[in-house]
């Protein structure tokens, strides 16, 4: 899929998800934010990133049967590698401030009829609560780095430190060279009460199996479900059916 390719594929989005009556369906990471990986040929590279809202957890099996096709239609279609996290409506309105959220656009919802409305603004929450929901996506992505591509995951990591350090005002270079270290730094300056994720990965930051633990954390956190009922994918199998346009 290639960047120019954008527009049709939330036009696809809209059109299938259009017929859910129990479910809103956001759009959340680097492609609604406008600032997804491409190659030099222009080609994204990124992964299309959903998140379903349901109102309770005997909701989500049904959810899982109505987003998975739509994920693979979208990777048969457009190329791209189509994920999802199923989430409870009360667990998003509770976390504005977690990283899936404020990565949302105001008009994240490519469907809303449950009438959720635009993404919580950061601001609503207290600006010391936030330093915990700022921390996780750094120790998240510091433990996935050990378990899988650490290029990639050790970049998202730094990029989630420089949303810390810039709200808290640091500069200071150094902040990025050690990041479990900034982390520390920061929570025992500000005294903050880390979340169970990121905990977790700071005590044990090299321990077989962490990265399971972390992001099982993760997304009881985030999502209010666990992350075999939450999570969604729909890997690429073969070229694209049509060129999008």
């Amino acid at each position: 899929m290639r960047a120019a390719d954008r527009p049709a594929l939330l036009d696809f989005l809209r059109s299938e998800l259009a017929q859910l009556d129990a479910m809103s369906v956001a759009l959340s990471g680097s492609l609604a934010r406008g600032d997804f990986r491409t190659t030099s040929d222009g080609t994204i590279t990124s992964d299309l990133d959903l998140i379903p809202l349901v109102v309770r957890a005997t909701d989500v099996p049904a959810a899982r049967r109505q987003i998975t096709p739509v994920l693979q239609a979208v990777t048969d279609r457009f190329a791209i590698d189509a994920t999802a996290a199923i989430t409870l409506l009360d667990a998003y309105r509770r976390v504005p401030c977690a990283a899936y959220v404020t990565s949302m656009t105001g008009q994240a919802f490519l469907t809303d009829p449950l009438h959720v409305g635009p993404a919580v603004p950061p601001a609503a929450q207290d600006p010391d609560e936030r330093l915990p929901w700022l921390i996780q996506p750094i120790t998240y992505y510091l433990a996935k780095a050990c378990h899988e591509d650490p290029v990639t995951n050790l970049t998202k990591a730094r990029s989630a430190a420089l949303h810390l350090t810039s709200h808290l005002g640091l500069d200071d270079p150094d902040t990025l060279r050690d990041l479990p270290h900034t982390v520390r730094e920061v929570y025992e300056r500000y005294d903050v009460t880390l979340l169970p994720s990121s905990a977790a990965y700071l005590n044990a930051p090299t321990s077989p199996g962490r990265f399971q633990a972390v992001r099982d954390l993760v997304f009881m956190e985030n999502q209010g479900i666990p992350f075999p009922d939450s999570a969604l994918t729909a890997p690429r199998r073969h070229q694209p059916i049509q060129e999008a346009s």
